[in-house]
């Protein structure tokens, strides 16, 4: 694994464990580093940005809690077979889905809606005919709209290009042709009808491109699938930064050849390494930027390990061609820029099912979340099969129970997350601290978002940049915080306004036993 530099690094020793904990030693940074502004917004604890020094606490990934299916596919009244790629964001109390699926007239975008994120249903859209039939969810079809992705731009300004959509142009059996195959964009005024504006980037990805408005640059990103055919891992993520997200996308066309969208063209932000994951690379990236906290870039990533006839004899057994195939789950990366990313826990964020589930071998998620009250939802897609369509042994082929997996048809899923949960520094019962290096902020209060379940407690102290207890906001006089909240005020003996340490440098010093702290926030009341 390459791992790029973070930005900001505070010098804390840590060691990497399988089990999903990152254990922070006590190695604290100096007491003079130039304070982070956190101003009024929330901040996660997915690095070690805001651990300046511990004692006997770990960084750990918290897994996403399964819920179920919420759309299988079909074959009646047409064939409707999501595939692996689609995205879902909130849109005017609406949740709206995009995905796309194998249909009986070829590769199809298709949508679905729902008012509360877990029930949703595919409306009539009238818009194409499969089985003799307009009456279906189906907004385009063509050989890779399967590959489609679709968001809602929070920067456009004109009401008919609210929506966008991208999706890569080939046509089946002929070779690739630059001067019209490649990725296109569309725009839309409603998220149905979309209006093609052109051809993007005159090279194939074989995946989504996903794109993002982010407001922190100021510039559309878009992150998506390089390859390097000279070695074994070859799918990468690469990144493209751009002004104009309907306009043709940079990259290095210096000594260009090949079709695919290469390590040649685009940077590269992330990739496998032999020693951490052998005979694997990165299938998708599903790259999402948080937006209910400061600085969080998220990837649900789908490592990709590879079958060889050497290291599965018995499957080859069976299955006597030379395809891709493989097993493939979702994992976790965060980064504070979207370039450099981090990647601490090398297990699953989702879990695969077990043999006799639907969700076993292969699953992939949709980048984005969904908020809901104190819950985030994840969407991810699974079949029952391998990568490439193929049963991991003859006997988990269930054709005579209609209640378990019996075929390569693809289905999504949904999971749930705590509010701002992905990863939290974790103390004992027997206790531990957090201090975090120096800080200015704008807001009036501290808000926590924190787990001590029945028996754990935590205190909070506020120092100085020196390190010391600021009077009035010491240990003693903090009243014990007990319990569950994703949104819990610290108050020092009744006090909780803040405004007279407002624009000056603080640290914040957090003794707690068994407890997970998620994120702080000085927000303005």
């Amino acid at each position: 694994m390459r791992i790029h530099t973070m930005a900001i690094q505070f010098p804390v020793l840590v060691a990497l464990f399988s089990s999903g904990c990152a254990v922070i030693s006590v190695e604290s940074s100096a007491l003079k580093d130039t304070p982070l502004e956190v101003g009024a917004e929330k901040q996660l604890f997915i690095d070690r940005r805001f651990i300046s020094s511990s004692h006997n606490v770990n960084l750990h990934m918290n897994h996403a809690e399964k819920i179920g299916m919420i759309i299988k596919g079909t074959q009646t009244p047409y064939l409707d077979y999501p595939s692996m790629v689609l995205n879902v964001f909130e849109d005017n109390g609406t949740y709206k889905l995009y995905y796309g699926s194998h249909t009986g007239g070829g590769h199809t975008l298709a949508y679905a809606e729902s008012s509360d994120a877990i029930n949703w249903k595919r409306p009539n859209l009238g818009l194409i005919e499969l089985a003799g039939s307009t009456d279906n969810n189906m907004i385009f079809l063509g050989e890779y709209a399967l590959f489609a992705y679709v968001f809602k731009d929070p920067h456009e300004s004109d009401p008919a290009k609210r929506y966008k959509a991208f999706w890569p142009k080939w046509t089946p059996g002929k070779p690739f042709n630059p001067a019209h195959d490649g990725i296109y964009a569309y725009y839309s005024s409603d998220g149905i009808q979309f209006i093609e504006a052109g051809q993007v980037l005159p090279k194939f990805p074989d995946n989504p491109p996903i794109v993002h408005w982010d407001k922190r640059i100021g510039k559309y990103v878009i992150y998506t699938r390089v390859r390097d055919l000279s070695v074994e891992n070859t799918r990468k993520i690469g990144r493209i930064e751009t002004d104009d997200c309907l306009a043709p996308w940079p990259y290095n066309s210096r000594n260009d050849s090949g079709w695919l969208l290469s390590t040649r063209h685009i940077s590269t932000v992330l990739e496998a390494d032999n020693h951490v994951a052998p005979h694997s690379d990165y299938y998708y990236n599903s790259a999402t930027i948080y937006p209910y906290a400061a600085d969080v870039y998220l990837m649900f990533l789908t490592p990709f390990r590879h079958f060889a006839p050497s290291r599965q004899p018995e499957f080859y057994k069976h299955v006597k061609t030379r395809e891709d195939f493989g097993l493939i789950e979702i994992q976790l990366a965060s980064s504070r820029d979207g370039i450099n990313w981090n990647r601490p826990f090398y297990e699953p964020y989702i879990h695969t099912g077990t043999t006799r589930e639907w969700d076993r071998w292969l699953i992939t998620s949709g980048p984005n979340v969904i908020r809901r009250g104190n819950y985030i939802y994840h969407y991810y897609w699974s079949t029952s099969r391998t990568h490439d369509s193929a049963l991991l042994r003859p006997e988990y082929y269930y054709d005579d129970d209609p209640n378990l997996p019996d075929d390569p048809a693809g289905n999504l899923f949904v999971a749930r997350q705590r509010l701002d949960g992905f990863v939290s520094v974790d103390a004992p019962i027997q206790g531990g601290w957090v201090l975090t290096p120096p800080l200015v902020f704008t807001g009036s209060c501290l808000r926590l978002n924190i787990d001590t379940g029945a028996l754990g407690t935590a205190f909070i102290e506020l120092r100085d940049a020196d390190n010391n207890a600021i009077s009035g906001y010491t240990l003693d006089a903090c009243e014990e915080i007990g319990g569950n909240f994703v949104d819990v005020r610290v108050r020092w003996k009744g006090k909780h306004d803040l405004s007279d340490l407002a624009g000056k440098t603080v640290r914040i010093y957090i003794k707690m036993r068994a407890a997970k702290l998620y994120a702080f926030q000085f927000a303005n009341e």
